[in-house]
């Protein structure tokens, strides 16, 4: 398994992947190994990507659209200072 695929973005094409991966019933096991990627880091971009409504084999359903722009919103937010300060 790469480690360092772990700590690196994943593209909008890869979140396509999952996306595809999930709709067709494949295991989170299944996807990482497909990936070449941690079990953790499927988890948080399925987390990233709930957009609330479940497939018919009632798991949550993954949506690339959404992570990509939460991973998007949390980008412009960085560095951002809060509050007055100047």
């Amino acid at each position: 398994m790469n480690t360092l695929a772990d700590y690196a973005f994943r593209s909008y094409h890869e979140r396509q992947e999952i996306e595809r991966m999930v709709e067709a019933g494949m295991s989170v096991k299944e996807i990482a190994g497909s990936l070449g990627i941690s079990l953790s880091a499927v988890y948080a971009e399925l987390r990233r990507g709930r957009d609330g409504t479940r497939l018919p084999d009632k798991r949550l359903r993954y949506n690339a659209d959404l992570a990509q722009l939460s991973v998007q919103q949390g980008l412009e937010r960085r560095g951002r200072r809060s509050g007055n300060e100047a």
